[in-house]
């Protein structure tokens, strides 16, 4: 704050200077011409420490050179506009600007904590793209609940800082804001229910940012996109935003399919009635296939059996667990679909086709059609 008083105690003289000679015009031009010559320096120095940084991979350092710019350029203009406007008061009304020291601590101390809240976006933006080069260990998820606290204490030092600079009553407006703090609270149960289940998903974790997350309840499922204080956002797969309240996590069930160690592949195939003195084999087949996949689990149960005589089809059903991990699940169950195919195909078998019927038209008369003529997958004629 000191430095802010000498600066402002130097644009006075200078001024009274020029006072007599130029008038206010090259007052407030000499504060112009030195706030440029200021913010000239200040940018030079800036953009090299920035370069020097980043050379050496100083994280935190490069990023408080980056937050740092545009608080203390703004704060230098609002430092000229201050004495500019103290000079013509002074000029024309001959007086200065009423508690013009405590404007500019004030506005000091709003620059230190813009700068503050900068700083700490930048350090997690940093921080979030080493995460996912798995640089680090904090999670996305944590990165971001510790960055929002440190938003919390930025803007509580602001404010404290304000009223300290401004000779408010600390104890007066403590007192105050616990009365109206809970005054505030009976209004707003719903945004302080969603900004304390925020904080839930932020301590438990139940899925983080950039998951793929189902609400069965709601009829959601989307990949998380960010936590906010009052809302979640997720994209879902038609690609439309859903803004879901905090609170609604802390009170319904919450899938979360990315962290699924396995997926199940379940299948019932129906074979003709005519294939029934094959059907034995072909069980035994697919199951011996099974248990040779390399990305079905075979520590988990492999069932393969030939279950029911069903109203058109020898129904048998397989069932097996696959490995997730970087595989891709879609692809995997087509390639086990089309080996089963081509297993029951090499037996001279073939996939039953459900009964179908046609309707005729005219006479309104329907003709069962119990073999359809549509191509199936046994080879022979």
């Amino acid at each position: 704050m000191d430095m802010t008083a000498h600066a402002f105690s130097f644009f006075q003289v200078s001024s009274q200077v020029l006072e007599g000679s130029y008038g206010l015009f090259l007052q407030i031009l000499s504060i112009v011409l030195f706030l440029l010559f200021f913010n000239f320096l200040i940018k030079v120095g800036l953009t090299k420490l920035k370069k020097r940084f980043l050379s050496q991979n100083k994280i935190w350092s490069s990023s408080f050179v980056s937050a740092i710019e545009k608080p203390l350029n703004y704060y230098a203009w609002f430092v000229a506009c201050i004495c500019a406007l103290d000079a013509a008061i002074n000029r024309f009304l001959e007086h200065h600007l009423f508690n013009v020291h405590v404007i500019l601590n004030l506005g000091a101390v709003l620059a230190i904590g813009w700068f503050l809240l900068r700083w700490n976006n930048k350090v997690l933006q940093d921080m979030l793209s080493m995460s996912y080069q798995h640089r680090i260990n904090l999670t996305p998820a944590k990165l971001d609940l510790i960055s929002k606290l440190a938003t919390i204490v930025i803007i509580f030092l602001t404010v404290f800082l304000a009223m300290d600079v401004t000779g408010r009553d600390m104890q007066t407006v403590i007192a105050f804001g616990g009365i109206g703090g809970l005054a505030i609270a009976f209004a707003s149960q719903q945004a302080i229910a969603n900004f304390f289940g925020g904080v839930m998903v932020y301590l438990t974790q139940p899925f983080s940012i950039g998951e793929l997350i189902n609400i069965p309840e709601k009829k959601i499922e989307g990949h998380v996109e960010e936590i906010g204080w009052y809302m979640t956002r997720i994209r879902n797969l038609d690609k439309r935003p859903i803004y879901v309240p905090n609170s609604v996590f802390t009170q319904t069930i919450v899938i979360t399919p990315s962290r699924m160690s396995h997926e199940r592949f379940f299948h019932t195939i129906g074979l003709r009635y005519s294939d029934i003195d094959s059907i034995k084999q072909i069980v035994a087949d697919i199951k011996l296939m099974l248990l040779k996949h390399p990305q079905v689990d075979h520590e988990q149960r492999v069932d393969v059996y030939f279950v029911s005589f069903g109203d058109f089809a020898l129904n048998i059903s397989i069932s097996a667990y696959i490995h997730l991990g970087q595989a891709d699940f879609p692809s995997i169950r087509q390639d086990i679909l089309l080996k089963i195919a081509d297993l029951i195909r090499s037996h001279g078998a073939s996939i039953a086709i459900s009964p179908q019927t046609i309707q005729i038209a005219s006479g309104m008369q329907l003709i069962p059609n119990v073999e359809p003529s549509k191509p199936s997958l046994s080879t022979s004629s």
